[in-house]
């Protein structure tokens, strides 16, 4: 979901475990790979008016306030400080922490961003290198004390610091200008001041941008941006124990075990377009594996009848009862989220755009999938874009089958330089991967490929193919877009000049007339012309070949019969803004 959520989520990959149906043998694994999700629904993701960013959030039908709501998760967040939240479950522990500029509003099926403590979604001049926001009155925090613009400015200011490093670095770049944005500002604990913001007075901040970016508005609704008063900051204490601006407040925290929210008496519901906080608490329960979950809200006794996760996958084990029961399935999030996956073909070894496409005709992606669960892992995609993001446009420029055309992609090579390639496929080193391998190594033998498979430490996985000189040809990797615009997919995984050690254009991809056109599209104010133009430009790159399109994963999770309210949220986890108890 951006640079940093590429490890988390090419490592899970890798790993296999970002899978909702693990691969079972026998009856079982067929009659489970029947149950076939709903395709999903474009949907775009607008800017709200003025009006929308009033609050309160609209009434979620059938929902009353009350109660407690138990999490159940397989490990503790491992950040809530918001400059160094960025992996989904921390951000989504923070949205009951914390509130931004904007935010989303899920109201009727729709999905708006709107002014969260802004009245609106910003004021744009300067050919949009300006932003002006004007903070609501009534704003506060968990202790009743103002919510104030300078402290907005002083939560930014934050995450340029070294040492509160993890988060997202957007807003940093575009401030300096400098992708090391540190050298151009330290941050503000030796008192330094980033004269990029403004606050002209306590309600109103300005943002002075080194480009224009028209989504501006979308990156200020990361929670990594979040207000933080200066006479609270904890430094690296305030990782574990954050000062609220949200509806909820810490009221313990053993790590790794437990955590436990209540309401903030500093939050008004009339302020807040995009929050409803209906349950009274949120008691979380840390440690727990997948199998155990599942198994916990199966059976729904005590507490169980009121408790939900935010991202841990119905596992194979379970999946056939949970997808087959239909008083299961009913309490059952079943949802693309925003990850997709692919598998990139290393452009600087692999110069021959005829043998690129030989590889994309000839991989078995269906073989794969159903390594990996099925169906329920993941939609077949085509396209770099996910349905999810704005612009996204389906297309199927090759038509290349799922289980792979042998035939079709032995033309290809007999059109390229090398009839007979040798190409190295690279794998984390598990159990569902090594068969992965197998069945690569097969299908793309059969279309004339010689394969040589090379198994890499799970744990070195994106160490491996994130080195700028690996030795490798074709190796699985994963992203998802940080907000709904293709300017957070195609330019930080295809702008060649961001090629470095770590980074995210694991393919090596490096086309000029694709940068200079990148440039382009980010210098437009106009979103809807964005959106069409990064459309225009994901089919361009496809027709290079530099990835194989396989899935858009999808997030597949129990909960409770006693909750409502409980749906997936942008950033690809169950969210919890909506949820109540019945």
């Amino acid at each position: 979901m951006n640079r940093h959520a590429l490890r988390l989520l090419a490592t899970a990959v890798a790993a296999g475990t970002l899978v909702t149906a693990t691969a079972c043998s026998g009856s079982k694994a067929a009659d489970a790979t029947k149950l076939a999700s709903a395709p999903v629904v474009k949907q775009a993701v607008t800017l709200g008016t003025s009006a929308d960013s009033t609050g309160p959030d609209p009434a979620v039908p059938g929902a009353k306030s009350g109660g407690t709501v138990t999490v159940l998760q397989t490990t503790d967040f491992s950040h809530m400080d918001p400059a160094r939240v960025y992996s989904a479950p921390n951000q989504t522990v923070d949205l009951l922490l914390t509130r931004q500029l904007t935010s989303y509003q899920y109201a009727g099926g729709v999905t708006k961003l709107v002014g969260d403590l802004a009245t609106d979604t910003g004021v744009s001049s300067d050919g949009g290198r300006t932003w002006t926001y004007t903070l609501k009155q009534g704003l506060k925090y968990q202790d009743g004390s103002p919510i104030t613009a300078q402290d907005v400015k002083y939560g930014i200011e934050r995450t340029f610091e070294a040492t509160l490093s993890g988060g997202p670095n957007y807003l940093q770049t575009w401030l300096t200008g400098q992708a090391n944005y540190s050298s151009a500002y330290p941050g503000p604990w030796n008192g330094q001041d980033l004269p990029a913001i403004e606050v002209p007075d306590a309600r109103t901040i300005v943002f002075h941008l080194k480009s224009a970016h028209a989504d501006f508005p979308y990156a200020v609704a990361m929670q990594a941006y979040s207000p933080v008063p200066k006479a609270h900051d904890t430094k690296q204490a305030f990782d574990m124990d954050p000062f609220s601006s949200g509806p909820y407040r810490i009221v313990s925290h053993d790590a790794d075990k437990s955590l436990v929210l209540a309401r903030s008496a500093g939050w008004s519901q009339a302020t807040d377009p995009v929050r409803h906080a209906y349950p009274d608490q949120w008691k979380f329960e840390f440690g727990g594996q997948s199998l155990d979950i599942d198994q916990r809200l199966i059976a729904a006794n005590g507490a169980d009848s009121t408790a939900m996760t935010f991202n841990a996958q119905v596992t194979g084990d379970v999946a056939e009862q949970v997808l087959g029961t239909p008083s299961l399935r009913a309490r059952t999030v079943d949802q693309v989220s925003p990850f997709s996956t692919y598998f990139d073909i290393n452009d600087r070894r692999i110069t021959d755009v005829k043998i690129r496409q030989a590889l994309l005709m000839a991989f078995p992606r269906q073989q794969v999938r159903q390594i990996f669960g099925g169906p329920l892992y993941g939609d077949y995609s085509n396209t770099i874009l996910s349905p999810v993001t704005n612009g996204f446009q389906p297309y199927d420029l090759y038509h290349a089958p799922v289980t792979g055309d042998p035939a079709a992609a032995r033309k290809l090579l007999a059109q390229s330089s090398n009839p007979h390639p040798t190409i190295v496929f690279a794998f984390a080193n598990t159990g569902q991967w090594q068969q992965a391998a197998v069945a690569v190594a097969s299908a793309l033998g059969q279309a004339g490929f010689h394969v040589v498979t090379h198994g890499v430490d799970d744990k070195d996985y994106y160490d491996e193919i994130g080195n700028v000189d690996n030795t490798f040809d074709l190796y699985a990797a994963g992203w998802g877009p940080d907000w709904p615009s293709a300017d957070t997919v195609i330019a930080p995984i295809f702008d060649g000049r961001l090629i470095a050690p770590d980074g995210a254009d694991t393919m090596l991809f490096n086309d000029p007339a694709v940068n200079a056109q990148i440039d382009k599209i980010n210098a437009e104010t106009d979103l809807a012309q964005q959106d069409k133009d990064w459309a225009a430009l994901d089919k361009k790159i496809m027709g290079e070949a530099p990835i194989i399109p396989w899935v858009d994963l999808r997030q597949v999770s129990l909960y409770g019969p006693g909750l409502g309210g409980v749906h997936l949220g942008f950033i690809g986890t169950v969210y919890p803004l909506d949820v109540y108890v019945k």
